[in-house]
């Protein structure tokens, strides 16, 4: 029956994750302008998305609206996180002016930077912060304001701090292939869209349980972004989709 069919459809394409058009039409034995409708409802759903010559399952994505403080964002995923920062430390060399953003994995990278010399290191973070005091090898500069508790952070107005980064490290609350990087703090997303704007080469720094998040704030899409750095391989809807971008993955 047709409903059983596209049912069938439907789950072999989750579980693969993206298939191509040849494979379906082997495996469920119908002609390509049956497969067309097929794909065309699901698609109609919000259920797939068309790639060339394939499809891909889309994951429904979850919605958040708090993040909660920082002192609880540090307990989860403290493995990936760790994991994250040294891959993004790996890409700092001697002689960078670097910005390294707020959030409870981006300033671990410092854990692995004491061999650098002659790195300054410009933020707005307290954790960030906290940890040059430590590092005599980095130049700090801490961009200062009014403190937001919660966050760890300086309300910055950015237009008094017209840096010029070789590499910043931006941390983000939600990755979507609809809605692009995500967080729930204006402030924030603010000094994060100026700090990409004024950087040669910007790195987003997110363990995997970022992707398929949307915050309320959208702070940028994705055309001022050379990477993402994370723990683990996304999945091929990311995969493509950051590749039909020029976007690196790191992991």
């Amino acid at each position: 029956m047709k409903y059983d069919r596209q049912k069938e459809m439907l789950e072999y394409i989750e579980r693969k994750g993206s298939v191509r058009n040849e494979e379906l039409l082997d495996k469920f034995n119908i002609s390509i302008q049956t497969l067309r409708r097929d794909l065309d409802i699901f698609e109609k759903q919000g259920q797939i998305s068309k790639v060339y010559g394939g499809v891909v399952y889309d994951k429904k994505q979850d919605s958040i609206s708090s993040v909660g403080p920082v002192s609880k964002r540090n307990e989860s995923f403290t493995e990936e996180k760790e994991y994250v920062g040294k891959l993004a430390a790996s890409l700092v060399e001697d002689g960078d002016v670097i910005f390294i953003d707020s959030g409870s994995t981006v300033y671990r990278m410092l854990h692995y930077m004491k061999d650098l010399k002659n790195v300054t290191v410009i933020s707005h973070c307290l954790d960030v912060m906290n940890e040059l005091r430590y590092m005599p090898n980095l130049t700090g500069i801490c961009v200062g304001g009014v403190i937001q508790q919660e966050y760890g952070t300086f309300i910055v107005d950015s237009s008094f701090y017209p840096y010029n980064y070789n590499k910043a490290f931006i941390s983000t609350v939600g990755i979507s292939t609809s809605k692009s990087l995500t967080n729930t703090n204006l402030y924030e997303g603010a000094m994060k869209r100026h700090v990409i704007s004024q950087s040669n080469a910007s790195y987003i720094v997110a363990d995997h349980s970022k992707f398929d998040l949307v915050a309320y704030n959208h702070f940028a899409d994705f055309s001022g972004i050379k990477a993402i750095i994370t723990d683990q391989r996304p999945s091929e809807k990311y995969m493509n989709f950051f590749e039909s971008r020029q976007i690196e993955i790191i992991y």
